[in-house]
């Protein structure tokens, strides 16, 4: 079951966003072909408090996820140790930031593909990225 990247998380939530649409139709396929991994939250949310976000907008933000697309409240990837040591190596080998690693060893864990538009997944062998269409 593929993963979506955290950039489906950010093109779902900006109107403007060149890739609106189609995050919002992946976000929309969450629950049974598609799983959020658990990095993807994780570092939406960092980038959101990042940007100066309250705990408030930020809850609101969670809130709205939720509220949307209720598959994703069930349909996390689960993380363990195996995830982190998968996204270690990524992170070694193939020279992937730390989530962009972290989001790959969930890809792995699962059938190999990813939806996202960031390209720097392709040098990753073995990983599918599905990309987002704008």
């Amino acid at each position: 079951m593929p993963i979506l990247d955290t950039v489906v998380l950010f093109a779902a939530a900006d109107p403007l966003d060149r890739f609106h649409k189609d995050g919002v139709r992946q976000l929309g396929r969450v629950g049974g072909k598609l799983l959020v991994g658990t990095f993807a939250l994780m570092e939406f949310d960092v980038v959101l408090k990042s940007r100066g976000l309250s705990a408030a907008e930020r809850m609101k933000e969670m809130a709205l996820l939720m509220k949307d697309y209720p598959g994703v409240a069930s349909s996390v990837h689960p993380i363990s140790p195996s995830t982190l040591y998968l996204a270690a190596l990524d992170e070694q080998e193939f020279g992937l930031d730390y989530f962009d690693s972290l989001m790959a060893a969930e890809a792995a864990e699962h059938d190999g593909e990813m939806v996202s538009s960031d390209r720097g997944f392709d040098a990753v062998p073995n990983l599918k990225r599905i990309p987002l269409e704008g």
